[in-house]
């Protein structure tokens, strides 16, 4: 009885960490449950993290196109996307 208590609290330690990671904490529960939480755990270890913020535009990183109101960088001098002539913004 005390080895599933502990299975059971091990597969909610990796829900935990799959959540953290951006991944499906349900998910990987029952992935922890069904094969072994130490499985479970290396196998989402060894996958990227979703939860990226850097991955996204920024406003420190975009700015609108002022004519087709696109992101593009800010230190674009031609939108990649009407080809609009820029002043890059320091």
């Amino acid at each position: 009885m005390e080895y599933f208590a502990l299975w059971f609290l091990f597969s909610i330690v990796v829900a935990i960490a799959a959540a953290t990671r951006g991944r499906s904490g349900l998910g990987w529960f029952i992935l922890a449950m069904a094969i072994s939480p130490l499985l479970a755990l290396i196998l989402l270890v060894l996958l990227p993290k979703l939860a990226d913020e850097t991955s996204g535009p920024r406003p420190d990183t975009h700015v609108k196109c002022p004519d087709c109101r696109e992101l593009i960088l800010k230190d674009a001098k031609v939108c990649k996307h009407c080809r609009c002539r820029l002043i890059p913004q320091v």
